[in-house]
Order: C-alpha cells, then sequence, then structure tokens
C-alpha cells in the first residue's frame, strides 16, 4: 500500500500552523513563567552565575521561597528569611535565628561574617516586607544591608522555581 503524498501547499499550512502554535505557547510562557539569568555568586550552591531560572509569578511568598525581584533596575535572586513582624538575629558565626528560633540552613554555601552589614539586631521586619539573604553570604548584597533593606511586594516578581539551564544545574526548588 502506499502512501498518500502531501501537497506543497498542504506541507506549508502545516509549517505554519506549527509555527503560530510555537509562537503563541512561547508568548504565554514568557507571560506568566518568565525566565531570568542569575548574576552573580551570591545564591552559590543553590544557584550559579549565568544559571536560567524559570521564575512562578505570584505574590505568595513564604519563609524559605527563593524570589526573584527588581533592586535598582535589576533582577535579583535571594531567599525569604523573615517576613512581617518577625525578628531576626544573626550572631558574630553568621547563624540565623528567626523569632528566638536559629534555623537550620543546610542550604548555605558560606555564613560570612556581619562585617560590612549595617543593620542592627536584633531586627523587626516591617509589615509587608521580606527579609532576604544569599544563600553565599559573603558575596551577598542582601536585607543585611540598609541600602537594600527588605523586599517589599511591588518589588517581587515571584518564585524561582527551576533552573533549567545548563542542564547539570537542572532542579526544582
Amino acid at each position: 500500500m502506499k502512501g498518500k503524498k502531501i501537497s506543497k501547499e498542504k506541507k506549508k499550512t502545516i509549517v505554519s500552523v506549527i509555527v503560530v502554535v510555537f509562537a503563541v505557547a512561547m508568548i504565554l510562557v514568557a507571560t506568566f513563567v518568565p525566565f531570568y539569568h542569575v548574576e552573580g555568586d551570591a545564591m552559590a550552591n543553590t544557584m550559579n552565575n549565568g544559571d536560567l531560572v524559570c521564575v512562578h509569578k505570584t505574590k505568595d511568598i513564604q519563609k524559605g521561597d527563593v524570589i526573584a525581584f527588581y533592586y535598582n533596575n535589576k533582577v535579583l535572586v535571594r531567599r525569604v528569611i523573615g517576613v512581617s513582624n518577625d525578628k531576626i538575629s544573626i550572631d558574630q558565626s553568621g547563624n540565623v535565628s528567626v523569632n528566638g528560633t536559629k534555623i537550620k540552613e543546610d542550604y548555605t554555601s558560606d555564613k560570612g561574617d556581619l562585617r560590612n552589614r549595617d543593620i542592627v539586631y536584633p531586627y523587626t521586619v516591617d509589615a509587608d516586607k521580606y527579609f532576604v539573604l544569599g544563600d553565599h553570604r559573603s558575596r551577598s548584597v542582601d536585607s543585611r544591608v540598609k541600602a537594600l533593606g527588605c523586599v517589599t511586594s511591588k518589588q517581587i516578581i515571584g518564585k524561582v522555581i527551576l533552573t533549567i539551564w545548563p542542564l547539570p544545574h537542572f532542579g526544582v526548588h
């Protein structure tokens, strides 16, 4: 049994439909689930400089979430440590306590120190704000510095949900 030949006209139509469907899919993905490149080493080893991450646009942010947010016309990625009215303390060894309880931070690659940090502990997070830290503390500009301070809801793009590139770094957050 011989297969039917597809006319050039039908082939063009099929290719056109595939291109349009792909373009619409890319627009929808970019609108609802944008991608960003991680810049710098502030989140090493969780994420590295140049990693491509997928961000779920949401304002439902919890402690422990890794978020993307705007700061000085850049997109930064940091981890939420405290939310409204939490009292944050960081000791000289870099150990973090929230509301008097030391938190377990298996994700940190370097706790850093308190030098060149200009907030006073214990620090109370203002209403509708988020205290964020990088996972590689000695290389992170984060809420320990007044210039950045706590992140507001308006600055937040959403939660980082997936590292997609490079493939060896692929993973869910």
